[in-house]
């Protein structure tokens, strides 16, 4: 019985050390090589480039920012790749610099 409990120790003592690094991970999002904190980043300052419904299209926060008239069925399959998943960009001068890479 006390082998039990040690072991069940053991066991509660590595999961707390354990959450406890995941949790110190998760309080910061590398993107691009650079730390953005999510304290200071909020979803609605962040804008995400991506393809609907067919076109390229930017997102600022959850809110249409604008539409393009850019074909994504014109762009290699990568680039399509990527703008199925949507790309990120902290600043508008960020999306413009991405737009001109897809749309020029």
């Amino acid at each position: 019985m006390k082998k039990l409990i040690l072991i069940f120790g053991a066991f509660l003592i590595i999961c707390v050390i354990v959450t406890h690094i995941a949790d110190q991970k998760t309080q910061s999002i590398t993107h691009s090589g650079e730390q953005i904190s999510n304290a200071s980043e909020s979803v609605e300052d962040l804008y995400t480039i991506k393809s609907e419904n067919g076109r390229i299209v930017v997102y600022r926060g959850n809110e249409l920012h604008y539409k393009t008239q850019t074909a994504t069925s014109t762009l290699p399959k990568m680039d399509q790749n990527e703008l199925l998943y949507g790309i990120v960009a902290k600043s508008e001068e960020e999306v413009q610099r991405i737009l001109e890479k897809y749309c020029s």
